[in-house]
This record gives C-alpha cells, sequence and structure tokens, in this order.
C-alpha cells in the first residue's frame, strides 16, 4: 500500500512539475485518440478531463491546422521531438486561444505521444470571425524563428541546416489559377516544407517563387522537392508540372549569436531571390563573414562617395494637381554605381544605422544649393527645391550649425528651399525636433513630412511636428486607387490636413487615372511619372513653370 501511495505521490509531483511550463498535458495514441488529460480543461474547453478522454485530439485544433499538426503528430519521436509549435486550439464558444505545443512518441508506452500545450498571452478571437488561410511566415520573421530554431537545436548537440527552394515558372502558373488556389498553393508547398523542418514550424516564403525550411541534417532534400511537386500538382491545369530547384548551406552558428544567424539567413535568402548574384556560400557563418565584408566595403563608399561628393543630383518635379504646374522640385542623389555597388536603400539605411547619415545629408545639401545659386545666378526662373533630410542629421548639432552658415551665404534662397524630413530612420524626441524644425520655419525655410501613412507614427508625428506639407507614401495612394475604403480614407486624412494649414502631396501619381483619382480626394500636388521623371537638370521641365502659357 505504501509503494503504491508512493507511485501516485511522484505520478503528481511529476504532473505538478510539467505544470510549471505548461498549462495543459495529453497522451494521445498511434491514431491521436486522448487517452489521457490534465489542466484548466473546463475553463478551456468547458469539458472535463474524463469527457475528453477518448476524443479526437485534433477536433480541439482549428480546422486550417489540423492537418499540419497530424503531420507533427505522426513525425514525432524520442529523437524527432515537437518543439514549442504554434497551433491554435478551438476554445468555448468558438474562441481561438494561441498556444505552443512540445511533445514526443515514445515506444515505452505504445508509442503514445506525450505533449504540453502553453497558452500563449494573444487577443481571443471568435473563429468565426476571422480569415481560415494559413498564416505563412515572410521572409523576415522565417529568419527569426529559423535561427531560433536552429541555435536551440545545435545547444542540444544537433546540427542543422537551412534549404531554400526556388519553385521554377511559379508566376506563370499563378497566371492559370485563381486567387484562392494561388494562396492554397503557397500553403501546400509550406505545409509540405513545415513537416520536416525544426520543431514542424520553421518554413516560409521568401520570395514570390522562393521558400525556406530549417531542419535536421538527415532529411533528404530532393525526396521533399519531389513531395512538393506532388502537393502543389492538385492545384494546376492539366498538363501543367511544377519544377523545384534547391540549395542547402550549413547552420554552422556556434560561434555565432542568434541574430547573426538571423542576419548571415536575410544575407543568403537576398542572394538566392536574386536574379544578378549567387549564392557562393555552403555555411552560415561564411555568409554572415561575406556580409560583414560587404558592409566594410560599402562604408568605405558612402565615406569616399561623402567626401568626394562623387554622385549626381536629379530633380523630380512636385506639380500643383489642378493646374499641371511644377510647385517645387525634391532633389535626389543618384550613387555611381557598378557591379559590386549596393542598392541606394542599402546604402541609406546602413549610412543612418552608422550615423554616417550626418555627413552624406550635409554633401548633398551643399551640392545641391551650389547648383541653386549657379542657376538663379544666372537669371533663370526656378521652383522651389526639397532636400532630404534624416531626423538622425536634424538633432545633430554640428549639422545644424553647418547649414544655418552655409545658408547666410546665401540670402536669395531662403524662400526657394525646402527641407524634407524622412521617415526611414524613427524620430525619438518629437519635442526637439519640433524646436529645430520650427527655427528653420521662423527664418523662411518649409519643412515637408515624408512618407506619411507609411508607419504607425505618422499620426504621431503630424501631431507633434509643425510642417508645411506632409507627402503621403506610394502605398496609401494605390490603396486610394484601388477601393472604396482606401478612397475614403486618403480623403480624410486630406481633410484633416488642410483644415489644419497644411498641404499634400501624393507619390507615385504614375498616369492620369491615378491623378484624378487622388485630385478628387482632395490632394493639392502630384508626383510621379505622369508628371516628369527626375532629370538632372530642373530646367528641362520650365514649360511647366507657373506664369509659363
Amino acid at each position: 500500500m505504501a509503494d503504491i501511495d508512493a507511485l501516485k505521490l511522484d505520478k503528481n509531483r511529476f504532473v505538478k512539475l510539467a505544470f510549471c511550463r505548461a498549462d495543459l498535458l495529453f497522451e494521445v495514441d498511434s491514431t491521436n485518440t486522448i487517452t489521457f488529460v490534465a489542466g484548466a480543461t473546463e475553463a478551456i474547453f468547458g469539458k472535463s478531463a474524463e469527457q475528453l478522454a477518448g476524443s479526437p485530439f485534433l477536433e480541439l485544433i482549428i480546422d486550417k491546422q489540423r492537418t499540419l499538426t497530424q503531420g507533427m503528430l505522426d513525425g514525432t519521436s524520442e529523437d524527432q521531438r515537437i518543439e514549442d509549435a504554434a497551433i491554435t486550439l478551438v476554445g468555448q464558444k468558438n474562441i481561438q486561444l494561441p498556444c505552443v505545443m512540445a511533445g514526443y512518441r515514445t515506444p515505452e508506452f505504445d508509442n503514445n505521444a506525450f505533449l504540453a500545450l502553453k497558452i500563449v498571452a494573444s487577443p481571443k478571437t471568435d473563429i468565426s470571425a476571422v480569415s481560415q488561410e494559413p498564416e505563412i511566415l515572410n521572409q523576415e520573421d522565417f529568419s527569426q524563428a529559423a535561427a531560433n530554431h536552429l541555435q536551440d537545436h545545435q545547444q542540444k548537440g544537433g546540427q542543422g541546416q537551412v534549404t531554400l527552394v526556388k519553385v521554377k515558372r511559379i508566376k506563370d502558373l499563378f497566371k492559370l489559377i485563381g486567387a484562392s488556389d494561388r494562396q492554397s498553393l503557397s500553403s501546400a508547398i509550406t505545409d509540405v516544407l513545415k513537416n520536416y523542418s525544426l520543431g514542424k514550424n520553421t518554413a516560409g516564403q521568401i520570395s514570390e517563387d522562393s521558400f525556406g525550411y530549417a531542419h535536421t541534417t538527415d532529411v533528404d532534400t530532393d525526396k521533399v522537392n519531389m513531395e512538393i511537386e506532388e502537393a502543389a500538382q492538385k492545384f494546376l491545369p492539366e498538363g501543367e508540372e511544377m519544377e523545384t530547384s534547391s540549395l542547402t548551406v550549413d547552420a554552422d552558428g556556434a560561434a555565432m549569436s542568434e541574430d547573426q544567424v538571423a542576419k548571415a539567413l536575410v544575407h543568403t535568402m537576398q542572394q538566392f531571390c536574386s536574379q544578378d548574384k549567387k549564392v557562393t556560400a555552403t555555411r552560415l557563418s561564411d555568409s554572415l563573414d561575406e556580409m560583414m565584408n560587404g558592409t566594410v566595403e560599402t562604408v568605405k563608399f558612402i565615406k569616399q562617395t561623402t567626401r568626394d561628393k562623387d554622385f549626381d543630383l536629379v530633380y523630380m518635379p512636385i506639380c500643383d494637381m489642378r493646374l499641371g504646374k511644377v510647385h517645387h522640385f525634391e532633389v535626389l542623389s543618384r550613387f555611381k554605381q557598378d557591379d559590386k555597388t549596393p542598392p541606394t536603400f542599402q546604402i541609406i539605411t546602413l549610412a543612418e544605422n552608422l550615423e554616417l547619415i550626418v555627413d552624406l545629408d550635409f554633401a548633398i545639401f551643399e551640392k545641391t544649393i551650389a547648383q541653386m545659386h549657379s542657376i538663379l545666378s544666372q537669371g533663370s526662373m526656378l521652383p522651389s527645391v526639397a532636400i532630404n533630410v534624416s531626423s538622425i542629421s536634424l538633432r545633430n548639432p554640428r549639422f545644424i550649425q553647418e547649414v544655418h552658415n552655409r545658408l547666410e551665404a546665401y540670402p536669395g534662397l531662403t524662400q526657394r528651399l525646402m527641407f524634407e524630413l524622412t521617415e526611414s530612420a524613427e524620430v525619438h524626441d518629437l519635442e526637439q525636433t519640433n524646436a529645430i524644425i520650427q527655427d528653420f520655419r521662423e527664418k523662411g525655410f518649409k519643412f515637408c513630412l515624408d512618407d506619411f501613412g507609411a508607419g504607425a507614427a505618422s499620426f504621431d508625428y503630424l501631431n507633434a511636428l509643425e510642417v508645411d506639407i506632409v507627402k503621403f507614401d506610394g502605398p496609401v495612394v494605390r490603396r486610394a486607387c484601388a477601393s472604396k475604403r482606401g478612397h475614403d480614407l486618403l480623403s480624410t486624412m486630406a481633410k484633416m490636413c488642410t483644415t489644419t494649414g497644411i498641404e499634400t502631396v501624393a507619390e507615385m501619381v504614375e498616369d492620369k487615372k491615378i491623378a484624378n483619382q487622388v485630385y478628387y480626394c482632395g490632394i493639392d500636388y502630384g508626383q510621379g511619372w505622369y508628371f516628369g521623371k527626375p532629370h538632372p537638370d530642373p530646367l528641362s521641365f520650365q514649360e511647366l513653370f507657373a506664369g509659363k502659357d
């Protein structure tokens, strides 16, 4: 009797230890039928443990995840454990409960699976009110999830790999099938990859035609490719076939942080997805070294370009929506590039991250005002010119002082020079930034807030920063042209700006149809190829200057 009591005590102790991390514990047999359950079943499912025993475990999972969950359960073993897989339970009254699941099967108990589920903090949602389309990790989310699982797997003594899969002609195949089948096709591909991935949930779509998954070294990637082709076949028209190719790199991240692994993954994926570049690294550590070497070279390029002012300026017209005349220009920098030079956005982002942007912004400013002075000194008419300036530069005292010093030498530019605050670098101290902006405005220089609507901070910026103009970014404009809701939203924002005395600009006005749409939204000015492409000589647009007939 004492031995039985001791066994019961040990069992209760082990269950309580398990509840240190889990909210629910399940044992399911080879058919995934529940044989044992413990935890807050009444509160979560409205059923007791006894009522749940004997029922299918998969019925507790939302419909769209049942196939994937079954694949995880069928594939798990003592050697291939489920590591914090994200699943969603169906709670009382159809409440959706996100959770993470860990577990494995063991031969000692008739190959039953032992599962620990932990509810994660997330808004509870009625399943009937949400889309049933499966979620697919994008490139950024996949890199983070893969880095986490790879590091965890390596710490347990395992060796991981990342395989990138390219689906040939997927763009052509997408054109042959409907929108719902496109989503289903992408989901079918990622479902296959998830089944072979670490934790059964480390797979994603990294571009339109490319996918990725992190896995153990014993995965047969050729077999996985064949399964992808078979799974996709049911979505394709008769006579059409899918062909895949893949590349595998070793995740030798012992000396790398999780963040470094993620960055190396992003670098490798960008190369894999690029039409112009090939992946040369066979290990993530090589990819990180390659990326760091590329960063060093880019830093050298930025510093040399800044010092020598070895860039070109082009002027893009921003026109009155009603009259079609040039209201002002935005001056843009064009770096002199070769095959090894990174894209302009990558250069600017790195310059901001390393605060090299301050000197680069000042070099662009100096070259712009010199060109403006040259044009005006010849007696030519020139509308105002807006220069992009990062918030990093704007909060740099040396930059501000040097800008004011230069402007004192060009008093004729006071009413012709504008500054455009870019949102690519977050503004941290809005009060200080606004004080600097007002100092410029008091001296006659207008200020524009760029990329309005691009981020959640836009309305905070508009509330805190007193500016003359806001520029709506391309996605906001595209949505306004694509749906009534988007049109109404842009109209509302434009009216709000007008009410507060702020003028508005719409980006990416590429044709007459878009021009008409944004005009009827109440936008004051437009920028895009419909009005003119960037040109090194602003006087090439002089027929569109105000006063010209």
